[in-house]
Parts: C-alpha cells; structure tokens; sequence
C-alpha cells in the first residue's frame, strides 16, 4: 500500500473493521471513541491511538471532530523507517501526547488540512510524527504535565480557533489535565480564568484586525466568533470603553459602512 497522512472527521455512526496497514490516529478536535482489542478509550485533544496491522476496531465521533490519521505499511524498503515503525506497532495502545508533540500536531494538521494532495508533505509530517512520538514513548515521562502550563501552546491553540468558542474541558485537553485541576492551576498561573483569558486574546486580536485589516467591522466579528456586529460592539466597549468605529477612527479612518452601523 501507499502512505497516506490525512485529517478527517468520523462520522457518529459506530464502524468496526481491521486492515492489511498499521494506523497511527491523532485526536486534534473535539471527541471520538475508539475500542482496541477490547479496551474503549476516548481520543480528543492531547490524545492518541496505535492500532497495528490486522487489529480489529471500533470507531466513532462524539461530537464535531478532527483527527490526523497516518496509515502505515507493514513493510518498508528503508531499513531505519521499518525498525522504527516496528517498534511503535508491537501492540494496541492508546497514548497522551506531551505539550511539545501537541504543537507541533497543530501546525503539521493546518498543513495537512490547507495541501490534502501534496504527496511530499504527508510524507514529511508521517516521518516528522513517527520519530517525535516514538522519542516521547520511549522517554520516561510524568502522566500529567508538570510545572508550568505552557502558555504558547495555548495561546497557538486559541487563535488557531478564533472563529468558535473554546470550552474549558477542550482547553485542559491540551495539557491532559481534568478540567478543576486545569481551571486551578491556569488561574494561579495567570491570575485570570481560562474563559477569561480567551476573551482578552480575542478582543486584542480585534484591535489589531481593527487597525490593520481594510476588513468591515460585520466581517471582524464574524473572523473572531462573535455573534454579529453588536456582539462584537458590546464587549469592545466594556474592555476599551470606546467602539471599534471609534478606535478605528483613532488610528486613521473607517470605512463607510461602519460609520453607518456604529457609531
């Protein structure tokens, strides 16, 4: 068979089936179930599934989802490629992924997502995913990230996904961590809920569309999960006391038709 590296959303109707390839699977959004050699486990953010050659499976979405599927062959001509897919399939696994391998799933899948067709790229991230995952599974790790919580992850995840709201318990996903024990720890980090902080993230990247992009102010609130125009209005208000037609003014002039919805 030929390598493949794509993103794709399950359907929500179960599906169960084995193949003649090994299956590596990503979760990047969202919740899907899956059950190997008897064991169900949800795959979401941060989350991960081996399902070697042959293995019988059950599969399906929870929700709106993505996942990154590598679909692998049991044979390679590339000495080095084979021993290292070899040792990642010995057995059914689920995994988590740690902070560093999640970033770089997030900018691999916007890749893979923007160029479906281009041969040569799924090929350098399928090579990319396979040695940084097997780095991380033959490293001793802690089951939950300690220290810190890495804020550029976070912050390359929110605004990867400005145009929709972010829930806590997708956010603390990304850190493997239960969504108290998240909420907790990100509060006493920042000073500020994890909702919060998106807020303020959004509305920052407002202003700079505000003063940068010739877009309407219809078409910003759209761009960043507002609701509608007055949506966008209200909180931009409360957090700058002035209208994005009046910063907009301030830095050099809006265009027409928001002086004519707000003023």
């Amino acid at each position: 068979m030929t390598r493949s590296t794509k993103v794709l959303s399950l359907p929500n109707a179960a599906d169960q089936h084995d193949h003649h390839f090994h299956q590596l699977v990503f979760g990047l959004e969202g919740e899907t179930a899956f059950e190997l050699a008897g064991q169900g486990r949800e795959v979401h953010i941060g989350h991960g599934c081996l399902v070697p050659c042959a293995t019988d499976h059950v599969f399906s979405g929870l929700s709106d989802n993505r996942i990154l599927v590598l679909d692998l062959p049991t044979h390679s001509h590339d000495r080095l490629q084979q021993e290292r897919i070899d040792r990642l399939f010995q057995q059914a696994s689920y995994f988590q992924c740690l902070p560093d391998l999640q970033l770089l799933l997030r900018s691999l899948g916007r890749e893979l997502q923007y160029n479906p067709r281009d041969s040569l790229l799924q090929e350098a991230c399928s090579n990319t995913l396979i040695c940084a995952l097997q780095r991380q599974l033959e490293q001793t790790r802690p089951t939950r990230v300690q220290g810190l919580l890495n804020l550029d992850l976070l912050d390359d995840y929110i605004d990867t996904h400005m145009e929709r709201r972010l829930a806590v318990d997708e956010l603390a996903g990304l850190f493997c961590l239960g969504n108290s024990q998240f909420f907790a720890r990100f509060r006493d980090q920042t000073g500020m809920t994890p909702s919060q902080y998106v807020a303020e993230r959004r509305l920052q990247a407002v202003r700079r569309a505000l003063a940068q992009a010739p877009d309407s102010i219809a078409q910003i609130a759209d761009r960043f999960g507002f609701c509608n125009q007055s949506a966008l209005t209200r909180a931009f208000r409360r957090r700058f006391d002035l209208s994005p037609a009046q910063f907009r003014r301030q830095q050099g002039g809006p265009a027409p038709e928001d002086c004519a919805k707000d003023p």
